[in-house]
């Protein structure tokens, strides 16, 4: 009787801790975020999207909460203690009760649930050229198109109308100051389109229902970021373009909101961010662009586990990397593979077995299914068979400029995509961005030539299908 009595009373005690909330002078241990509170910081500002109301508004400041972390590391039951404003408390408990990737506290060797407070800092970032008559945000430039706050040098200016949450809602619109009154100069077209959206998170897709939002010119050049949301209102992507298609700075997220990977301008190079979904940072990534003698060098920075385990720091140690339906490791030295590197499934079976020196592959072989294959490129894009050149001579020769563009005078760049098959034929064809008059359907028609005339993609040895962009040009002489 005493020895149920006693197997009671534990049972008793421990569910009671289920359901207490502690203290962390409390618990043996307390709850800590996995990697140390840097990375929980880190992941907080990576994730604040300050509201437009807050930055219109120019309040800045800390605000505090409070809430409780559970023994499975996500945090529930967070409210305000002191807040800042209404939409930038809401964005903060957003934020912070995305973050799953805590230690939970522990007692007598148990996880328990613990009361936390932190403190979410909204930074100085005020937007100041917002005109809350027209809805728009107003810039101004001189006569050379370079932007100025001096009215006296007004002689351009852009209006991008946005809506509550400063998210573009119709055409950007260029004025010049003429007779003492401003016209109409030139405008940017806004557009949105619905789209299925796919996410890959390891070896699972899962596609979306999204909408895309996005302003840009005759010459496709973008005057704002563009913007995919699911249907209901959650980000998913935010792009900035140089130019055309060349990305600068980009943002990609996954369902429930929480912030997948990054990439930024760095310098003359590129930093990429890549998060777990819990919210532990995974790895940050250093991309050198190449030149005309240097191939583009990608560096492994640092990497961790989903648990917070740092395996690679300043680029060197030993990786365990998630990549699809595998897990791979090996040697990094200075952010480059080195040595031996191995890919296993998840029953331990063999998969990928590759060799690097300085982080360029001298011999690989892939174990896929039976199917053995032997490589010394892991990857070649498809190429037109001859290379740039002949593929500019081939435009070249076999487009003819449409009448109706020649009588109106039109000109500009015809942006296309379609897919270089594993054969090196092409298909689903689109035209991403058109110019009219006849020059959209010529452009689609010399593309469509070029079938059978492309050098197929390669990925570990094997044939790929690859989505491929391509402008055409069309100039009058």
């Amino acid at each position: 009787m005493k020895k149920i009595a006693f197997l009671i009373l534990c049972v008793v005690n421990i569910a009671a801790n289920a359901q207490t909330i502690f203290q962390a002078q409390e618990v043996d241990k307390a709850a800590t975020p996995q990697g140390g509170i840097p990375l929980l910081q880190e992941y907080v500002k990576a994730n604040l999207q300050v509201p437009f109301a807050t930055r219109v508004a120019g309040i800045k400041g800390r605000m505090f909460l409070s809430g409780v972390v559970e023994p499975d590391g996500s945090v529930s039951e967070l409210k305000i203690v002191k807040g800042l404003q209404p939409q930038a408390d809401k964005e903060a408990l957003r934020v912070v009760g995305l973050y799953r990737a805590w230690q939970p506290a522990l007692k007598d060797g148990n996880p328990v649930r613990q009361a936390f407070n932190y403190s979410v800092v909204f930074p100085d970032n005020p937007i100041t050229n917002y005109d809350s008559t027209s809805h728009s945000l107003v810039d101004y430039f001189n006569d050379k198109f370079q932007y100025t706050q001096e009215p006296k040098e007004y002689h351009f200016r852009r209006l991008i109308p946005v809506d509550n949450n400063g998210v573009v809602t119709a055409d950007v619109v260029f004025e010049e100051f003429k007779k003492k009154e401003w016209k109409p100069y030139m405008s940017a077209t806004y557009s949105k389109k619905p789209m299925m959206y796919k996410i890959y998170d390891g070896s699972k897709v899962d596609s979306l229902a999204a909408y895309s939002i996005s302003a840009r010119d005759q010459d496709w050049n973008s005057y704002v970021p563009e913007m995919i949301f699911q249907t209901n209102g959650q980000l998913l992507s935010v792009t900035e373009y140089k130019k055309g298609l060349e990305k600068a700075n980009y943002s990609h997220y996954y369902s429930n909101g929480s912030l997948k990977e990054t990439m930024m301008v760095d310098g003359s190079n590129f930093r990429e961010i890549h998060w777990y979904d819990n919210g532990q940072i995974a790895e940050i990534i250093q991309i050198e662009p190449k030149n005309q003698i240097i191939a583009t060098t990608v560096r492994t920075i640092a990497l961790w586990s989903k648990t917070g385990q740092q395996y690679v720091k300043e680029g060197n140690g030993w990786a365990i990397k998630q990549e699809g339906e595998a897990t791979s490791q090996g040697r990094l030295v200075n952010g480059k593979k080195e040595g031996r590197w191995v890919s296993k499934l998840a029953d331990s079976t063999l998969y990928i077995d590759e060799l690097y020196s300085d982080g360029v592959l001298s011999k690989g072989t892939v174990y896929d299914k039976g199917d053995v294959r032997t490589y010394t490129e892991a990857e070649k894009n498809p190429e037109f068979i001859g290379g740039f050149p002949a593929l500019g001579q081939f435009l070249t020769q076999n487009i003819r400029y449409p009448k109706e563009a020649y009588r109106k005078k039109v000109s500009g760049k015809v942006y296309l995509t379609f897919v270089v098959c594993e054969d090196g034929s092409l298909c689903n064809y689109e035209v991403l961005k058109g110019i009219g008059s006849g020059c959209d359907e010529e452009a689609l028609r010399v593309v469509k030539e070029m079938s059978g005339k492309w050098q197929p993609g390669v990925q570990r040895g094997k044939k790929v299908r690859v989505k491929y962009n391509l402008p055409v040009t069309f100039m009058l002489n």
